[in-house]
């Protein structure tokens, strides 16, 4: 007769019963766990940052007191600085010029010289003996600023501008050189793939495959130098490489601060003029 039987032999009595005898019951980890985990690295990192920038600050003597008490000194500076001596503006907007002259001919001469060493720099296209040898030249000569490839060549061929086209061309090189490096390797493998199951030489697959997808990265990078590299050769001036940081030189040493102030509200206006311009032209390119 069918009637009513106990828990069978090794099965759960009941819904929350004992588990069956012979067997383990995993409990999946538990999220209040990984929650904790998670807090306490934080903390950790928080108070290695804290600890880290608290050295820092008194490692490089940062005082605020100090800079309170210097504001009356740079007001009492900006106030000799007025108004502006615009008897000097024929020769700032000269120096202007030959700034913007210096930028231009160092980066374009800089994006011609980058292109190899950006293509031998690539993993995805360079041998890798060559991409190790190139890799190393661009991360040695890069860590070299431009301002001390200007005292370098003022040293070696003279003051004047040439000094500081020199100067922008030998950092911009590897700069791009790198940037380039990084496009190519960041390119989509299908259309080379099929180019390439096409039977297309070498330079074929570098010209229908690779270029097309880098090219306006490329723009986009040169633009980029050229902005920053009309603020490097503002600077060149300083070490004897012509532009209009030349003259922000001679009328500070001069104690001239209103013909300095005119200068530097040229420089300022000239810069934000190319960052304006570039800006527009990456804009249409990316």
């Amino acid at each position: 007769m069918k009637g009513h039987s106990g828990p069978r032999p090794g099965r759960a009595d009941g819904k929350f019963g004992r588990a069956e005898p012979g067997r383990t019951c995993v409990r999946p980890p538990s999220a209040q766990a990984g929650l904790t985990d998670l807090a306490t690295t934080t903390r950790a990192a928080v108070f290695v940052a804290l600890v880290v920038l608290a050295w820092l600050v008194w490692d490089t003597g940062a005082d605020p007191v100090r800079l309170a008490r210097g504001v009356p000194w740079m007001l009492d500076f900006l106030r000799r600085m007025m108004p502006p001596d615009v008897r000097v503006l024929p020769a700032a907007l000269q120096g202007a010029i030959t700034t913007v002259e210096i930028a231009l001919l160092g980066t374009a001469t800089a994006a011609v010289l980058a292109l190899p060493l950006g293509f031998l720099s690539a993993r995805n296209v360079a041998p890798r003996s060559l991409f190790y040898a190139a890799r190393a030249v661009l991360n040695f000569f890069r860590s070299v600023d431009t301002l001390v490839y200007a005292l370098v060549f003022v040293a070696a061929v003279g003051l004047g501008p040439f000094p500081g086209v020199l100067a922008v061309v030998a950092y911009t090189t590897t700069s791009l050189a790198k940037l380039y490096s990084e496009a190519v390797e960041g390119i989509d493998p299908g259309p080379v793939d099929a180019i390439t199951a096409a039977g297309a030489t070498p330079l074929q697959i570098l010209r229908f495959g690779v270029l097309p997808q880098v090219l306006p990265l490329f723009l986009s990078y040169v633009l980029y130098r050229l902005e920053t590299n009309i603020r490097a050769a503002t600077v060149l001036g300083f070490v004897g490489a012509g532009g209009v940081g030349f003259y922000l030189q001679t009328y500070l040493r001069m104690i001239d601060y209103p013909a300095a102030s005119t200068v530097l509200l040229v420089t300022v206006a000239m810069v934000m003029l190319i960052d304006a311009i570039s800006s527009r032209l990456r804009d249409r390119l990316v």
